[in-house]
């Protein structure tokens, strides 16, 4: 088992632009990081440059959101606990989109894949790793305002992020008077694929980078952690 005294995260969505911003800073600030995300070449892509460049790198976990059953969540937790004794951080990152269309016309295997990876996932980790997580630990779903604002075209990753927010509300209201605690962050705009499936002409020059996104991620897991001084 790991006995690091930092803080220990794990990351869904570890090998996309966010993700792998998430992992970086974090890591860079001394913490420990599970990166899982379902493209298990680009975690060993993530893996050997962290290594190369910081001298340590996050433990990988491969798994695909879209098609684990109960059985593949409750042997991530176990191997979680096996390996690490706890969680700290907790970030659902993952989603799938690929291109703004009529809700009716999505095809029932996009719709299926962006439901699972969006919201059921979520709920499914969140359940089997709340048990290795204290009051101080932090859930944290990140969110996208702009789809929920302008919900024309987004079909089910829209359906995903109202669902993902009132999933937030629902924990919130559970958990008022015990951890860990459950916050939503919305980044903003950034580069990334998920971005430029939806605007293909949106380049690096015009948008925020992951990095800075990252940043406000970090820095709501930190504010989270400040006392109510009520």
């Amino acid at each position: 088992m790991n006995e690091s005294k930092q803080a220990v995260w794990l990351i869904t969505g570890a090998a996309g632009a966010l993700g792998s911003a998430l992992i970086r800073q974090v890591m860079t600030d001394g913490g420990d990081c599970i990166a899982l995300d379902r493209d298990s070449r680009a975690l060993d892509a993530l893996h050997d440059g962290l290594q190369d460049h910081k001298g340590r790198a996050p433990a990988l976990m491969p798994m695909d959101l879209a098609g684990a059953g109960p059985e593949d969540y409750q042997r991530l937790a176990e191997v979680v606990e096996a390996e690490f004794g706890r969680l700290d951080v907790l970030v659902h990152n993952a989603a799938t989109f690929q291109a703004l269309r009529p809700m009716l016309q999505q095809q029932p295997g996009e719709w299926l894949e962006t439901v699972q990876t969006s919201l059921t996932a979520p709920y499914m980790l969140s359940a089997v790793l709340a048990p290795l997580m204290s009051d101080a630990s932090t859930i944290v779903f990140v969110g996208d305002e702009y789809c929920l604002e302008n919900p024309g075209g987004w079909g089910a990753y829209g359906v995903s992020q109202a669902g993902r927010r009132q999933m937030v509300r629902i924990l919130q209201a559970e958990r008022a008077r015990s951890g860990p605690r459950v916050i939503e962050v919305d980044p903003g705009p950034f580069y990334s694929r998920l971005r430029v499936a939806a605007w293909p002409s949106d380049s690096p020059e015009h948008l925020p980078s992951p990095d800075s996104a990252a940043e406000k991620v970090i820095a709501a897991v930190d504010q989270s952690n400040i006392p109510d001084p009520t």
